[in-house]
């Protein structure tokens, strides 16, 4: 399997040159920011950030989705507080990426029949639709969706206090894998 060899070669040859670092990690972790994107394999968040180990939270899933709190998403809900309150960190950015499957899922809820989880979960997306007459194209739906999910941030009560108090910084934007680009959104 793929990921023996990988987990040899990081032991064999990465640990070592950064085995300082890891025994620092080991007593704590410190990141400055918590990055939410999507679940989708093509996006490597400490690659395309070129971060370390420790510097950066990180929240995955679908369409890079923050469910309001008190929706009964505690997973996303509990990351999101932890590195708030917790952690302290100063910057969330949600990062949306082109070609996103959860937001063309979205826009096309017959492709997800026979999935009912996804089709569930990509509710969470509806409001970008509100306002909007006829087709949404993908491209634009995706920055919209970036856009809800800062906002879904602001109700989080924490956040918005620590955003108010300029003790946290939010942040969106979109990845393109094709162009190597990323374009942040106001």
């Amino acid at each position: 399997m793929h990921f023996h060899k990988g987990f040899e070669q990081f032991k064999d040859s990465v640990f070592p040159s950064m085995k300082s670092d890891f025994e620092k990690l080991a007593d704590g972790q410190q990141p400055h920011t918590l990055l939410i994107t999507c679940s989708d394999s093509r996006i490597s968040p400490n690659l395309i950030t070129q971060t370390q180990p420790g510097e950066i939270f990180v929240i995955r899933n679908a369409g890079n989705v923050v469910p309001k709190p008190g929706c009964g998403e505690l997973s996303v809900e509990a990351t999101i507080e932890y590195a708030v309150q917790a952690l302290q960190i100063q910057n969330i950015v949600v990062c949306g990426h082109a070609g996103c499957g959860a937001v063309g899922g979205f826009l096309n809820q017959a492709s997800l029949k026979d999935l009912p989880a996804v089709e569930s979960w990509v509710q969470h997306m509806n409001p970008i639709l509100d306002g909007v007459d006829g087709e949404l194209p993908v491209d634009e739906a995706i920055k919209l969706n970036v856009k809800l999910q800062l906002s879904n941030l602001l109700s989080y009560s924490y956040v918005a206090d620590a955003v108010a108090q300029n003790k946290l910084e939010l942040q969106g934007c979109v990845y393109d894998f094709a162009a190597g680009s990323v374009d942040f959104l106001n």
